[in-house]
């Protein structure tokens, strides 16, 4: 007599119904390598925030030593004239270099344009300070008449002012290592020259940077 305790055996497979879910290993593994990727980051980023908080890049100090306009004309709507700065540059880092890049500086009598100059690119070592030059000229250029009226009526009072900008592509160096490149603007507001002699009043006009 057969023993019903006895598994029975040698029964097919039963197949899956339509619709029924199936393990698919494809999504486990994007997965890992997803959360992979994001402790990389996460790391990465750890390193590199302590790696700038060691350097504590400063940006560095702008000032005019020196600047001088001659042959000023501004009279019939046109403008003539020569302006030479010296500008002062100081970089206070004590581990990271700076490298300037495409600079360009702007000469303004209040918001109103007047001419702009290029300055070579150089390398500012750490603590160094470098003295930096920038010829401006001029030669019969339009302006509204009411910034004539403005730049006379402040020469014939003894000074006249004007608004000196230099925009610079810089970027801090360690070794072999660079930052990004960032964008740095000057700014040198109110630098008064003598209405008669045109030599910078004052001493030197120290400027905000950003």
């Amino acid at each position: 007599m057969q023993d019903s305790s006895r598994p029975v055996t040698g029964y097919p497979p039963i197949p899956l119904l339509p619709g029924a879910p199936t393990s698919n290993p494809r999504p486990t593994f994007f997965r890992r390598l997803f959360v992979a990727f994001a402790v990389l980051l996460i790391i990465f980023g750890t390193i590199l925030l302590i790696f700038w908080l060691v350097l504590r890049p400063h940006l560095p100090d702008f000032s005019i030593q020196s600047i001088s306009l001659s042959n000023f004309n501004a009279s019939n709507q046109r403008v003539n004239g020569t302006w030479n700065a010296q500008f002062q540059v100081s970089n206070p880092n004590k581990k990271l270099s700076i490298y300037y890049g495409d600079i360009v500086s702007s000469v303004f009598h209040k918001d109103d344009f007047l001419t702009e100059t290029r300055i070579g690119p150089f390398v500012q070592g750490t603590r160094k300070v470098n003295s930096v030059e920038a010829s401006y000229s001029v030669v019969d250029s339009f302006v509204e008449g009411k910034v004539v009226d403005a730049m006379n009526g402040e020469r014939s009072r003894g000074e006249i002012k004007f608004n000196i900008k230099v925009v610079a592509d810089v970027a801090f160096r360690y070794g072999g290592w660079r930052g990004r490149r960032r964008l740095l603007r000057v700014w040198c507001d109110d630098v008064a020259l003598t209405g008669s002699s045109g030599k910078l009043t004052g001493g030197f006009k120290k400027c905000s940077v950003d």
